[in-house]
């Protein structure tokens, strides 16, 4: 016995699909989040994110009070007006993502760069917090 997917199903799919983007807080409505990988060295934090298709001059990194903002947009694809989207999952509009960190950062250290589509920020540790070495000395005993 064969089944035939119902047309509802389709209907209902096709719906589906064409709101995934706002269902998603993506879409051209609404600000999107942006993944992350945070790497923390002894020295400072790594922050990259992958954001192809995006020029530079589209991205803005903020620092204040320890918090870092990513922010940007990216612009949607204009299309012929009588296409039909079957698959959209490519997020367009405004993205944003702030997160604040363990540890105190030199805020006037922090460098980024943009290349093949990845950002990269390194946000170096403030001294103070910083791991150091302690001298050990041995205690002289007077008798």
């Amino acid at each position: 016995m064969i089944r035939t997917r119902s047309p509802y199903f389709r209907l209902v799919d096709d719906l589906l699909n064409e709101a995934r983007p706002w269902l998603t807080h993506g879409g051209e409505f609404g600000t999107r989040s942006l993944a992350l990988d945070v790497e923390e060295i002894a020295e400072a934090y790594i922050v990259r994110a992958n954001l192809p298709g995006i020029e530079q001059e589209d991205i803005s990194v903020n620092i204040h009070e320890d918090v870092l903002t990513i922010s940007g947009e990216s612009a949607a694809e204009n299309r012929a007006e009588d296409s039909k989207v079957l698959i959209r999952e490519r997020r367009f509009g405004k993205f944003s993502r702030s997160l604040r960190f363990p540890a105190a950062v030199n805020g006037d250290a922090v460098e980024a760069s943009f290349e093949n589509g990845v950002l990269s920020i390194s946000l170096p540790k403030a001294e103070h917090v910083k791991p150091r070495q302690i001298p050990v000395t041995i205690a002289s005993k007077d008798n």
